[in-house]
């Protein structure tokens, strides 16, 4: 392949870059305006229940409700160990009276 040819062919992809980037620079700036139509063309809730799509496990592969409660039996954990350091450094502060 020639010096001309491959400076062709870089020319060619860099205007796909470019035209792929307008595209997304395009959809990015309708996106809001859309959304905003849908919203006020949207009909009006009626009793009926709608399906809520479930909600997709977060990176790792835990729920945010698994990952809170997670959180909170380690805070528990944490307790434990800190109120048994306490009271180690109270059993040791106490000094057994001489007889």
């Amino acid at each position: 392949m020639s010096t001309k040819q491959l400076l062709a062919e870089i020319e060619r992809g860099i205007k796909a870059l470019q035209k792929a980037q307008a595209l997304v620079l395009k959809a990015e700036a309708i996106a809001p305006k859309a959304k905003a139509t849908a919203a006020k063309t949207a009909p009006a809730k009626t009793g009926k229940a709608t399906k809520v799509p479930a909600k997709k496990a977060a990176k790792g592969g835990v729920s945010d409700e698994s990952r809170a409660k997670m959180a909170a039996a380690q805070q528990k954990r944490w307790a434990k160990v800190r109120r048994e350091k306490k009271k180690a450094a109270k059993a040791a502060l106490v000094v057994p009276a001489a007889v």
